[in-house]
Order: structure tokens, then sequence, then C-alpha cells
């Protein structure tokens, strides 16, 4: 059995995850969640474009009770700028791909005429900054930062800079050079001249997603009130590569920016939705969740999962109730409902078929989802589960892009799940030798190793390492997750140090990356009212 050491969150301490900022791509991979306020228009140059782009679009939807406001539709001048910006030197990421949308071309085109004196320093910023081999990632940081930012000319960051979630935190010099880009090349303009472009693609998506909300209102039944004080702003963003869709959620607010595509992205639209609606039932939950984790153990042998589902038992199990969901709102043929269902059990998504059993009955009785989600979950028979999850046979791991440093790639990952396996097991000295290996033989600053030895560290009482380690995580990691569980931690380590100011701005840190990890937002809301290891 594992140790109990006091600066492990429960159940966690057996768990390593690894969760980036959700990022859905065209094929709608799942990879990363972050978080953040939703940055509204103001100042002198709002008055051109919010009648366009502020769009309250989406309800009160008819006979439900969303609050007017919660979802919006809209551009953002921000975003725009900062996309014109790495637009003017060098992101050509998408430019052969016809997206049925111009814009990009106009506004680079109008670039390329401006005087703009910054663009050697800018160009220079982002080659230094590019993510070669994955244009997702590049341009996330850079969407990342755009959804902190101010609004024009003086982009002020919206949250303490050194709260910023890590791909943010990595580009944020590019904010200076911004300020002078916005004035030098006429981004004020430019950004006037955009907007029947931009209105265009907001009439495209608005009925359309209005009717998604709608019908996933309808479904769920969510009762009045139920979003006070939350936000879901989806943004369009012309100037990015096609066919991208990103997700972030900052604080309380969630954000998908949805690039230039022939195709509605409707169902990456109504996935994030869903979240915004399950999400906190998860974190309300997160108790009951925790019984039924002995069901975690299998999920963590299927190879196609991502390791963040494998180490957060309540983030898979949403998962698994979203895509029931989708399915029964779908309403496919009884085969091929059946056939979806198979697939994403054999993915790992092991609770997707007694959700979509369970749905059936919830279509047949008249409670809300937020009344019905307790006794579902409730009704989760573990030892039923496990013996039908036997005869699963799961799919394989996605073969990666063949290059010729694959071979140590896949040498990383099996140590790196290794050192996993043993934390849950609870073997720590194991774990410690596997996660050292890495630091030696691949890479000093691997995140998931220097957490991991941070976990074990925390967990064979030896704080001050653990410290020292949560603190390189900080300094090197990408993984949302990873950030937000070490500051979790490094909060109760100042809270056990007497250090009530330190710790609070740790537990404040967490939170804006938090809201997509049920047990982190308990901790977290833990450590903001009382000390940790204060007597109750």
């Amino acid at each position: 059995m594992a140790s109990r050491y006091p600066l492990q969150p429960a159940r966690f301490v057996r768990a390593r995850a690894s969760y980036s900022s959700q990022a859905y791509s065209a094929d709608f991979r799942d990879e990363s969640h972050s978080s953040a306020r939703s940055v509204s228009r103001r100042g002198s140059t709002a008055k051109i474009a919010c009648l366009f782009l502020a769009l309250q679009v989406l309800l009160p939807a008819r006979g439900q009770a969303q609050q007017p406001g919660n979802v919006s539709l809209q551009a953002n001048e921000q975003l725009f700028s900062v996309l014109a910006a790495i637009n003017a030197v060098g992101y050509d990421a998408g430019l052969g791909v016809d997206a049925a949308n111009s814009v990009r071309i106009r506004v680079r085109e109008r670039l390329a005429k401006e005087d703009i004196a910054v663009l050697p320093e800018l160009r220079k910023f982002y080659q230094e900054h590019r993510i070669a081999g994955d244009p997702g990632a590049d341009l996330g940081q850079y969407l990342s930062l755009a959804l902190l930012l101010g609004p024009p000319p003086g982009f002020a960051l919206t949250v303490p800079q050194s709260d910023l979630p890590p791909d943010a935190k990595r580009v944020v010099g590019l904010r200076p050079l911004l300020e002078k880009f916005y004035a030098q090349g006429n981004l004020q303009a430019i950004w006037s001249s955009a907007q029947p472009a931009f209105q265009a693609e907001t009439e495209r998506y608005s009925e359309p997603v209005r009717r998604s909300i709608e019908l996933s209102d309808a479904y769920l039944r969510f009762p009045s009130g139920a979003y006070l004080g939350r936000k879901y702003t989806i943004y369009l963003a012309l100037l990015a590569s096609p066919n991208q869709v990103q997700a972030r959620t900052y604080g309380s607010d969630y954000h998908l920016v949805v690039g230039p595509s022939k195709e509605l992205r409707l169902g990456e639209i109504r996935h994030q939705y869903l979240h915004f609606l399950l999400d906190p039932l998860a974190v309300k939950y997160a108790a009951l969740i925790n019984q039924k984790a002995a069901l975690q153990g299998i999920a963590r042998q299927a190879p196609a999962l991502g390791q963040d589902f494998k180490d957060d038992f309540s983030l898979l199990l949403t998962e698994c109730l979203i895509r029931a969901v989708e399915l029964r709102l779908d309403k496919p043929a009884p085969a091929d409902a059946q056939k979806r269902v198979k697939e994403f059990t054999e993915s790992g998504l092991i609770l997707t078929p007694y959700f979509f059993d369970k749905l059936a009955a919830y279509e047949n009785q008249e409670s809300s989802m937020s009344v019905f989600y307790q006794d579902m979950v409730q009704g989760i028979d573990v030892d039923k589960e496990q013996e039908q999850l036997v005869k699963v046979n799961f799919a394989p791991r996605p073969e990666a892009p063949k290059n010729t440093a694959q071979p140590a790639s896949t040498e990383l990952e099996r140590l790196l799940d290794q050192g996993d396996n043993d934390i849950y097991e609870g073997r720590y000295a194991e774990a410690k030798t596997v996660f050292q290996s890495v630091l030696e033989k691949f890479d000093p600053k691997n995140e998931r190793a220097l957490f991991g030895l941070a976990v074990v560290a925390s967990n064979t009482r030896k704080p001050d390492t653990a410290e020292e380690y949560f603190r390189k995580v900080l300094d090197s990691a990408s993984d949302m997750r990873l950030v937000t569980w070490s500051h979790i931690y490094l909060g109760r380590i100042q809270d056990l140090k007497g250090d009530r100011k330190g710790a609070l701005a740790q537990y404040r840190a967490a939170s804006l990356t938090a809201a997509h990890y049920p047990e982190a937002v308990r901790a977290i809301q833990k450590g903001m009212a009382l000390p940790f290891g204060a007597e109750k």
C-alpha cells in the first residue's frame, strides 16, 4: 500500500498525470486543457467592432434556463493582433489549404505595405520560440497568451505573470513587441477593415451553434441559475491555420478558438460545451467518484488512452459520460452506436458502455442531469464492470510519425510509464530509480520525471526535496496538470512552514488551470479556506 504523507492530494499520490492544455485538431484529437478569464473589448477602439462581434448570440435557449451572456460567439482584437503579428514574421502554417476565407491573405498583404520597424525583432522572437514539428503547439502558445491579454494598445496581462500557464509564459516576451507592432502596423485600421469577414463568419456559425446549445441544454435539463458566474466563449480566429480548433479553460471560464474551416466545427464546439456543463458535477461529486476508482487500474492497461485519463479517474469518467451523451444526441443507428461504444471502450474510455445504457433510463424520467448524476455514478457496480472489462481487447497505441529519434522516444515513454506505474503501486524506490535514469539518459528537465521524483519525495517524507523538484517542474513544464498540482503541493508545503501568504499565492496560481481536475479544485478550495494540516 502507498504510504500516506500529508502533502499528497487524496488518491493523487498514486497517480502522475500528464495533461496539457486541451487542443482539438482537425481529427478531434484530445490533447490538452488549460484556463483564464474571458477578455472583453474595452477602450476607445471598442467602438469599431463591438456591435459586429461581441455577439451574445446564444441564448437564453428556447424553453431552457441558460443565463443570458453565458455563451458567446465572437471575434477578439487581442487574438487578432497576436495572430497578425506572427503572420507578419513567418507563421505560414496552412497557407496552401483552402478554407473558403481569404481574410488571412488580405491582412498579410496589408501588413506587408506598412513600415513596421519592430519586424526584425519580432521575427527573431518568433523564430527563437518556434516549436518545430508540432504546428498545433506552435500556434497554441500564442493563443494561450492572447486569451490572457487585455485590450490594445497596452495588451496588459489579465493575471500575474508568475501565474501564467507554461505555454503562455514561454512567449510572454511577445507582449512589449506586440504593443509596438500594433502602433507601427496601423493594426487598429486593419482590424476595422476585417470586420465584414468576421461578421460573415459569425452569421455562418450563429444559428447552428444556437441549435447545438439548445439541444444540449434540453437533453441535460439543467435548472435555472446553474451557470451563474461561468462563461463559455467561442472565438473566431480567421488568421489562424485552417481547421485548427483549440480549447482552453481559465478559472471558471471556458474558451474555444476556432480557425477558418469550410466545415462548421460544431462537434468540437459541443464537446467543449458539454465539459462546461458537466465538469462542475465531477467536482461536486468527486468523493463519490473516488469510490469507483478501482476501475482506474483497468483503464491504465489501455495503450491508446492518454496519460491524463489514466491518472485522473474523474477526468476519465467525465469523458466517458460526454462521449455517451454525444452518441445519444446524434442518434446513430443502433448498430453504428454499438460500434462507436465498442471503439471508445477499446481506446480506454471504459465507462462509455455503462453511461450509454444508463442514459436510456435517464431519458425515460423527468429529473435533470444535475439530479440524476449522483444516482448514476452511485450505480456503477465496480465488480460487474471489472468482470465485463476483462473481455475487452484494448486498441494498441497509435504509431508516432517515423523519424530518427523514434527508438529513443519509445524507450523514454516506456520508462516514464514504468515510473508512473511504480508510483501508482506505491513502489517509490523503484520509481525514483526509473525517473533518475530518465533525467540522466534522456533529458535533465523532463517534466514527467521531475514531477515523479517530487511525488516520490513527498511520499517518503522528504518535503525539502519535494519542494525542490516541484519548483523545477514549474520552471520547465508545459503540462497543465503537472503545473496545477505542483502549485498545490507547494501551497501545502508553505502552509506546513507557517507561510500562509505564500501558500495562498500558490493556491491562487493553481486555480487558474485547475477547472478540469475535480480533485485539484477541491484541494484548492480546502487550501484557500484553511491552512493545510490545521485542525478543522
